[in-house]
């Protein structure tokens, strides 16, 4: 047995040699997205941009972009409870919000955002859909947002601008 555990020992050190260059080899060939690809989530319509984006991408919009419109599509309770500054507040599960959605301008950027991401998203397909051009989805939604630190606003909404 002595002798068999060196042998073992060696094809234990090559095997985990194998598979280290086998991931570095397949990290730029897999399907996953690398840095620069563009997350999945993103729609293809000619230059127009629906995809979602992180919560330090976000603060890197918000300091890039003065005419980016940040809109919060909670529900009251959860906007009183807190809200990422700036923001407008338009409730997704409300009747009225695919044409108040609508009257929104369309030649501004909007980024959305919800609890965890899904009611955003959604939005940002139906803001697509009637033809925004610059829309992104905040990725983990308001959840992500508290978990990363970001700072928290008690302040009331910004008024929603419509179309010029």
């Amino acid at each position: 047995m002595a002798q068999f555990r060196p042998v073992v020992s060696l094809h234990c050190t090559f095997l985990a040699a194998i598979l280290a260059l086998i991931s570095i080899e397949g990290a730029g060939c897999s399907s996953a997205n690398s840095p620069t690809d563009p997350p999945s989530s993103v729609v293809d319509q000619g230059a127009k941009v629906a995809r979602d984006i992180s919560d330090t991408e976000l603060i890197e919009l918000i300091a890039q972009r003065n005419d980016l419109l940040l809109i919060d599509v909670r529900t009251d309770k959860e906007w009183d409870a807190g809200h990422i500054e700036g923001a407008c507040f338009l409730d997704f599960l409300e009747d009225d919000f695919k044409p108040r959605a609508e009257a929104l301008p369309t030649n501004r950027p909007i980024a959305v955002y919800c609890a965890a991401g899904g009611r955003s998203e959604d939005a940002m397909k139906l803001l697509q859909k009637a033809g925004f051009g610059e829309i992104y989805n905040l990725r983990n939604g308001f959840y992500g947002w508290e978990d990363a630190g970001r700072p928290v606003s008690n302040e009331a909404p910004l008024p929603l601008p419509t179309k010029e």
